[in-house]
């Protein structure tokens, strides 16, 4: 069986990860040929396995997938320029019509048996990502697959483009349950297309990496945070205010580390100096390989608005972390709460509630490490789910 996936950057970010965990797992997989299109790269590029297949797109379209900050980032006037440019031609004729010129001197007579379109991609704002269009308009495939990794309504997904755009796909994807009910509700005429993939994980791998360096003595306390510092969506900038409230409460014996790098790093930085909580928040930056970090804290901390499936939930129960997260639709599929981690709501004093009974309760803390320990994380539910919508649902 050929199938192509079609990706826009490998970037890091949760998207780009679950996708190189899933070309892991069926790349093991004889029966399987895998081809990847991919219009620009990323620092995961050298994740994907060897015996898969990488196409990506060429100098204009690598610039246009690639976030803005990490142009400007290269340092190359010309770069930079060009791709102010193309935003601009963008605002004018619309990123379908902009896309549809570029991807299709992209298109080859290639055929599979399944093509994906593995980014959330809808346009509601001046650039959508191009995978849905590549797949619908450009790959010659029997089957063509969308991947939902988010709450539609949440994500602002324009209704008519979802019900134009989806009407040539013969699957739609979601991540989680939640995710499928509410795209489900969102899009009932395609309700037959709609199922549920749970994300992969490399267990073996992120353990193995857990221990790979020490990152940092340990103190009475240690919280850690990861993603990309975004506030819209992530909200990192609850943090600062968070450890605001602890201290307030007396509570001073932790450190909390937060690692990665986005558009409001700095302006967190600043909060948390102007909070006067500098001295137990950390801004660590992007780490290739956080498992250390995440292994040696004592809690994950998720402050995010909405979810899909989060990858760095299951990354933190693989290395035995308990996890404390907002109450985003799939947060009961990934934790049971009060076992292996605490679901909180969205208010702040919802989650500093939570937290500081956490930090005042050791026993608490014990025995949800303890769950995890005897409760293991395995892939065998998603990878039950990726058989029936590869190899059952193709027989049908």
């Amino acid at each position: 069986m050929k199938i192509l996936f079609v990706a826009q950057n490998f970037q890091m970010g949760g998207i780009q990860k679950a996708l190189i965990n899933m070309l892991k797992e069926i790349s093991l997989y004889e029966k399987y040929e895998i081809d990847v299109f991919t219009f620009s790269g990323g620092e995961l590029m050298n994740d994907i396995p060897s015996n898969v297949k990488v196409n990506t797109g060429n100098l204009l379209l690598q610039l246009i997938a690639t976030p803005f900050v990490e142009v400007k980032k290269r340092n190359n006037v010309w770069h930079i320029i060009l791709r102010i440019v193309c935003m601009i031609v963008v605002r004018l004729i619309g990123s379908h019509t902009f896309y549809s010129i570029l991807l299709k001197k992209h298109r080859n007579n290639c055929h599979y048996d399944i093509a994906i379109s593995y980014f959330n991609d809808v346009p509601n704002q001046y650039f959508n990502k191009g995978t849905n269009l590549f797949v619908d308009q450009f790959a010659i495939a029997d089957r063509k697959f969308a991947w939902i990794h988010t709450d539609p309504i949440k994500a602002n997904f324009n209704y008519k483009a979802c019900v134009k755009t989806y009407k040539n796909f013969d699957r739609l994807l979601c991540v989680s349950a939640a995710c499928k009910e509410n795209l489900i509700n969102f899009l009932p005429e395609y309700q037959h297309k709609i199922s549920v993939v749970y994300n992969f994980f490399p267990i073996e791998e992120i353990k193995e990496l857990a221990y790979q360096y020490t990152p940092f003595l340990k103190g009475e306390l240690d919280l850690i945070s990861v993603g990309r510092i975004e506030n819209s969506t992530k909200r990192f900038d609850l943090i600062p205010h968070l450890c605001k409230l602890l201290k307030e409460a007396s509570i001073n014996n932790f450190r909390w580390r937060i690692l990665g790098d986005g558009p409001d790093l700095l302006s967190n930085q600043q909060l948390a100096l102007q909070l006067g909580v500098e001295d137990v928040v950390e801004f660590v930056g992007e780490m290739k390989n956080p498992y250390p970090f995440i292994k040696c804290s004592d809690v994950f901390v998720l402050t995010s608005a909405y979810e899909g499936y989060p990858m760095v939930i299951g990354e933190a129960l693989i290395v035995q972390t308990p996890v404390i997260t907002t109450d985003f639709a799939a947060a009961g599929e990934q934790i049971c709460n009060g076992h292996n981690g605490l679901i909180t709501g969205f208010n702040i004093q919802d989650i500093f509630q939570v937290m500081s009974s956490v930090m005042k309760n050791t026993e608490l803390l014990h025995n949800m490490k303890n769950y995890i320990e005897e409760n293991h994380y395995t892939n065998k539910k998603a990878q039950e789910q990726l058989v029936l919508e590869f190899d059952v649902h193709d027989r049908i």
